[in-house]
């Protein structure tokens, strides 16, 4: 092998419909190496309420009804599509969940480990002889974890250096800095440094034969631009603009700047794709619109020397 091709996408947040386009777009690019960063997992559940002679379910002004178990798998997978995770509940369920939140956070968690089973599933069946590796990022639970551990197609990366053709290495680092939502995986930025240098320790090949596959940007650069909050966590305006900051990792592009790594993969920041460079280092953020089940991702091309070539999807 000469040459190595990547795909790297980020933060489809359970919607089946862009993992299953970006297996569909490695198949037509040729694609080697597929890495899935964060975040993995979905954010809401819809009830599909079981009336004894149909199913019925709405999301986002949409009426979905079943009335066979095989309709009942399509109206599933529908929802799975519109990045939600479908679960089957009695009328009488429903209400006892919305009267008892920890019902609810229950239910979110054995959902959330259901569904990310079933996408393993999925990924396993259509992969073919793809290498590909997935990533939780901050917004996924642990317990997510072991799951992706039990797959014999689909590679954990977490805590350790995964091998690639043509020498290289990639690490890789789930957790990010503090966010205002107080998701699963995050540290203060010292405390993320700290994480970073253990991974940096790992690496036993010339630095500029690795990838870091790190779920948050560096800060201040064209790729972790989110939009300004108010203290209600609403978007700031300004003369009628969207006003922005930088909410990237400093320690993410201390790492960049101190070892100078060959690649960034990064995700987080779902409204600012594009690359930016920090010194030899390139860093890039494919961006998402999971919502809308839209493959945005990055192909890069790879020879014995470093980066070739590159482009994105979407």
């Amino acid at each position: 092998m000469d040459t190595l091709r990547l795909m790297y996408v980020a933060d489809a947040h359970g919607n089946e419909l862009i993992i299953r386009k970006a297996v569909g777009a490695c198949r037509e690019h040729k694609v080697d190496v597929l890495i899935i960063g964060g975040d993995l997992t979905g954010k809401v559940i819809v009830p599909i309420i079981d009336k004894g002679d149909k199913y019925e379910a709405s999301f986002r002004g949409n009426k979905f009804t079943a009335k066979s178990k095989e309709d009942l798998e399509r109206v599933m997978n529908e929802i799975r599509f519109r990045a939600a995770y479908p679960v089957v509940l009695s009328q009488d369920e429903v209400q006892e969940i919305k009267e008892d939140p920890a019902k609810l956070d229950r239910l979110f968690k054995d959902v959330t480990i259901e569904e990310t089973r079933h996408l393993i599933g999925v990924l396993e069946e259509i992969v073919g002889d793809i290498v590909t590796i997935m990533t939780p990022g901050n917004d996924d639970i642990f317990e997510i974890d072991d799951v992706l551990k039990q797959s014999n197609k689909i590679i954990y990366p977490l805590e350790r250096v995964v091998e690639l053709p043509l020498g290289y290495q990639v690490i890789s680092m789930d957790y990010t800095t503090e966010t205002p939502w107080n998701t699963p995986r995050e540290v203060s930025d010292s405390k993320l440094w700290k994480k970073l240098e253990k991974e940096a320790n790992r690496v036993s090949v010339a630095w500029n034969k690795v990838i870091c596959n790190f779920h948050e940007p560096p800060y201040g650069t064209t790729i972790d631009l989110a939009p300004k909050l108010d203290e209600n966590l609403q978007p700031v305006y300004k003369l009628g603009e969207l006003e922005t900051q930088h909410v990237g990792s400093k320690s993410v592009y201390k790492f960049m700047e101190k070892y100078q790594p060959l690649l960034g993969l990064h995700g987080h920041i779902h409204e600012s794709p594009g690359y930016d460079r920090i010194k030899r280092t390139l860093v890039f953020n494919p961006g998402s619109e999971y919502q809308y089940g839209e493959l945005k991702a990055l192909i890069i091309d790879l020879d014995r020397d470093g980066i070739s070539n590159w482009f994105k999807i979407g």
